[in-house]
């Protein structure tokens, strides 16, 4: 696991961000990979809409091979019904005091071509629950649209991101299984 540190702000290709690490503290490569992923997306497309939102499990699972199928079902239909060209994504996986794991997970579009996640929240419900078999959580303020060049939307979006990097509820899992995961836009 990558290094624990109590910051208020890291750097990331040359921006300072203020991150949600104040608490437990978070994993800073972690939060640089998640936040370097929507640099990324920004360099692509001029307007990003990013979705938050949370997967849990019914039953433990030593795996994240579920959160394989959910992003093969989700981004195959995203593709299709929105003519995306990407889409970037940014998981992680957590036990607190329940038995199973859940899911913290974000999901990054062109914003051009999606400006609401209505319909996008809608399918991924369908999927997880019924075909992954899980419950889907939608907070609230769920989605943010980014511009290229708009540090303070960027900023909104980044503080609510870096919450998924904390230190809290990362121990309980198979050494071989990754915390967390992200798309590999370049």
């Amino acid at each position: 696991m990558s290094y624990k540190v109590k910051v208020r702000a890291i750097e990331v290709n040359d921006q300072v961000f203020w991150v949600n690490g104040q608490h437990s503290g978070i994993y800073l490569t972690m939060a640089k990979k998640m936040i370097n992923q929507v640099d990324m997306i920004l360099k692509h497309h001029s307007k990003v809409h990013l979705i938050r939102f949370d997967l849990r499990l019914y039953e433990y699972s030593s795996d994240n091979q579920i959160i394989t199928k959910f992003n093969r079902i989700l981004f195959r239909w995203l593709k299709r019904a929105y003519n995306l060209k990407r889409v970037g994504f940014i998981w992680c996986r957590e036990i607190e005091t329940a038995k199973q794991q859940h899911y913290h997970y974000v999901l990054m579009l062109d914003g051009h071509k999606v400006r609401h996640p209505h319909d996008i929240l809608i399918k991924v419900k369908a999927i997880w629950e019924y075909q992954l078999q899980g419950s889907q959580y939608t907070p609230k303020h769920c989605y943010y649209n980014i511009m290229r060049g708009d540090y303070d939307s960027l900023q909104e979006a980044i503080w609510r991101i870096s919450y998924l990097a904390k230190v809290r509820s990362k121990g309980k899992k198979p050494p071989q299984t990754k915390h967390y995961g992200t798309s590999r836009i370049n």
